[in-house]
């Protein structure tokens, strides 16, 4: 339990001051089983607020959606990461791949600190809204999902940058830009995969659907 608090401590840290989380990226400071901790924390804080996505539809689709989340997210991290690498190599600071799983983590938890904080209101929203808000619910989650992408790549830029700076090496801005696009663009069609996530009244709940359409497909039917 000490070496937990100690590795919640070091994480908030990094979180509220990303410009000094080289060191941790680095692994010039070196906490007993940080990794783990982060991993289970990001799972747990994805799946508070994906309960509140699926409690719309009652307690088991809650309980999906809880579970579905945290995959979710990591899954994509899984995806993206031998791309990420490589960008990291020719276009940002050369850092080795165990730190690059760092840092990714890093970003991915502020993700779903981001979320959870806003858990409550997604909570609020959810068991205040009749069946005929639907609509507005799954706005909103692209909202919020949204918010929290952008606050991950801020932390990503943020801990590049004084990571470079350490290294004493220069970072292109492609190699951010590139890596967003591509963590947005798989990010969505692997939540579109493995929907659904609030579940509409319309039709017979099941804990997935069968592939049909795309994520950019569904916001504009739903804006239009």
């Amino acid at each position: 339990m000490e070496s937990w608090g100690n590795n919640i401590k070091i994480w908030w840290k990094s979180l509220v001051h990303p410009e000094t989380a080289d060191e941790l990226v680095l692994e010039v400071v070196k906490p007993a089983g940080f990794n783990r901790c982060l991993v289970i924390g990001i799972a747990l804080l994805y799946a508070v607020y994906g309960l509140s996505m699926g409690l719309f539809r009652g307690a088991y689709p809650g309980l999906i959606a809880a579970v579905k989340l945290p995959f979710l997210f990591l899954l994509t991290q899984v995806i993206c990461f031998p791309l990420f690498y490589v960008l990291n190599c020719l276009m940002g600071p050369r850092l080795k791949i165990n730190h690059c799983f760092r840092l990714l983590l890093l970003a991915t938890s502020a993700n779903a600190c981001a979320l959870a904080s806003y858990a409550p209101i997604s909570y609020f929203f959810t068991l205040t809204t009749s069946k005929m808000g639907y609509h507005f619910l799954v706005l909103m989650h692209v909202a919020v999902f949204a918010v929290a992408g952008l606050l991950s790549i801020i932390v990503i830029v943020l801990i590049v940058r004084s990571t470079a700076s350490r290294l004493k090496c220069r970072i292109r801005p492609a190699f951010i830009i590139a890596w967003s696009m591509l963590y947005a663009f798989i990010g969505t069609q692997m939540a579109w995969v493995l929907r659904p996530w609030i579940g509409t009244w319309t039709v017979p709940y099941a804990p997935f659907r069968p592939l049909e359409g795309s994520f950019i497909e569904s916001v504009i039917k739903l804006l239009f």
